[in-house]
């Protein structure tokens, strides 16, 4: 995962965090919202139908509507009859909001009950105000006799139904409110379960994220290749301990340098107009391969031959390089021990052998001529024996380095074994090839040794002419072979050229 997706996605965490908790404040402010509503709602009605019902009780009792028609009927006081008729009407409301309530249907048939036996009594009261007020006490009771048993019995059967139901109500509608209190209170945990869980996750993810940079960090700083972050300015960024290895700064000291710092003086203007106008580009390319040479600056101004590949990146409008340098230094040596002597420094057999059959390959091909010499130094075993190998081994040095300075820089000199050398000379001719071969028996000749044995070389050669079609390399090595051996036999420290020969047979 990297840094931006994590970015992405620790902000899609805190806004889908920060949704939940608004979300939940608002469903627990309707929750709380409509728990106070239910409880007031269920408070109110019970208690109005527990105080309508003690109406109509008390309209049977000693303060109600029959208490104050009564003490009329007797006392014929109009209050007691505008208290009777007060008393009725307020009954007659608290019947019609019990009929409103929810109800069942035998409490609704013995409200009925009542309220007929009301009504009577109620008629009774004005037709004895209005029409029969001279009637005696005792008539007057009697006329107003209405027998309200069945109402008395109504009431009682209302009472036993309705109390006991409110009660059980107010105590669901209680117990329900508990409950939703405690989801309410099991809720409010949500939001701190959430954060816990984000903090987790982000804990995780940040562990994860240290952990992969740690990799990153360590692959990095484990490569056998030092890696140079820069931004489009050459300005290093970043490197690793392979970087500071090869080029012998500290981390602290690249990142106070330019890439420039790290190249040759005179090449930096030339390198920092490459590098900006690879910046402009997009993908990456390979520098140090093949004949291109690329050469690092160190510390101590040593040069360092590198395998450079850079790569150029664009984050937005920022632009840079990373690049990746491999020192040649001991793949340059692997190489050269792979193609050269150790002891001479001049090809050894196997690639002068390769050399010498490419190289006769292009002269058939484009019609060219090519002389190839052997050289044999002449006392070589004299020295050995009477000198030591040490003084062999420096004699082999001498005359490999007295051949490479005689030779073109095109020519091809290597060690063919023991002490005999194969010399590859393109494009010469059969005279002139005699002639560098003599020149280089002479001055051999003429360098002083510090051994009482001499050393000198005998060398034979073989010349491809231009358009010897038919000529092997094979064959061209045995002609010079024999040259050399007619070198030998005539005396040794001479040139012999296998075209001037009489062919004698060789003496094995």
């Amino acid at each position: 995962m990297t840094f931006r997706k994590l970015n992405i996605l620790l902000v899609v965490l805190t806004l889908s965090v920060g949704a939940i908790l608004v979300f939940h404040n608002v469903r627990q402010a309707e929750y709380v919202r409509e728990m106070n509503e239910s409880w007031n709602q269920a408070s109110v009605e019970t208690m109005q139908i527990a105080l309508d019902l003690a109406a109509l009780e008390r309209s049977f009792g000693y303060v109600g509507f029959i208490h104050h028609f009564k003490n009329y009927v007797l006392r014929r006081d109009e209050t007691y009859y505008f208290d009777a008729t007060e008393s009725y009407w307020q009954t007659v409301d608290a019947l019609r909001r019990l009929m409103m309530s929810e109800l069942p249907e035998r409490d609704r048939l013995d409200l009925l009950v009542v309220q007929r036996t009301l009504n009577a009594y109620f008629r009774k009261l004005n037709d004895l105000y209005l029409n029969r007020a001279d009637l005696s006490a005792v008539d007057a009771d009697r006329y107003v006799t209405v027998d309200d048993t069945k109402a008395r019995e109504a009431l009682v059967r209302l009472r036993a139904d309705l109390i006991p139901n409110l009660q059980n109500q107010y105590y669901q509608t209680a117990a329900s409110n508990q409950d939703n209190a405690f989801w309410i209170l099991l809720s409010s945990t949500y939001p701190l379960l959430i954060i816990l869980a984000f903090a987790f996750s982000i804990s995780v993810i940040s562990r994860k994220v240290l952990m992969r940079a740690k990799e990153i960090d360590t692959i990095f700083n484990s490569s056998p290749d030092a890696f140079i972050y820069s931004n489009s300015n050459g300005q290093i960024l970043r490197t690793n301990k392979m970087a500071t290895k090869i080029f012998g700064y500290s981390e602290e000291e690249l990142r106070e340098m330019r890439i420039e710092d790290l190249v040759d003086s005179a090449l930096r203007d030339s390198h920092r107009k490459l590098r900006e106008k690879f910046v402009s580009e997009k993908g990456s390319r390979v520098m140090g391969a093949g004949n291109s040479k690329i050469t690092g600056l160190t510390k101590t101004g040593r040069h360092v031959p590198l395998n450079v590949s850079i790569s150029s990146f664009g984050f937005g409008r920022h632009k840079g390089i990373i690049a990746i340098a491999r020192d040649m230094t001991t793949m340059n040596k692997l190489q050269l021990d792979s193609t050269h002597d150790a002891l001479t420094g001049v090809f050894n057999r196997r690639h002068i052998e390769v050399r010498l059959d490419d190289e006769v390959k292009r002269a058939k091909r484009y019609g060219r001529g090519l002389s190839v010499f052997i050289v044999d130094l002449d006392n070589f075993k004299g020295l050995n024996d009477s000198e030591g190998h040490r003084a062999g081994d420096r004699g082999l040095a001498v005359a490999a380095e007295h051949l490479r300075l005689q030779l073109r820089k095109h020519d091809h000199v290597g060690r063919w074994g023991g002490d005999e050398f194969l010399v590859i000379c393109p494009e010469i001719s059969q005279t002139d090839a005699t002639e560098i071969a003599d020149r280089i028996r002479r001055r051999f000749e003429d360098l002083h040794f510090p051994w009482h044995c001499k050393l000198t070389m005998s060398i034979g050669i073989a010349t491809l002419q231009p358009n010897s079609a038919t000529i092997t390399t094979q064959n061209l090595f045995d002609e010079a072979d024999q040259a050399l051996y007619v070198a030998k036999e005539r005396g040794r420290n001479r040139v012999e050229h296998f075209a001037e020969l009489q062919r004698p047979k060789r003496i094995k």
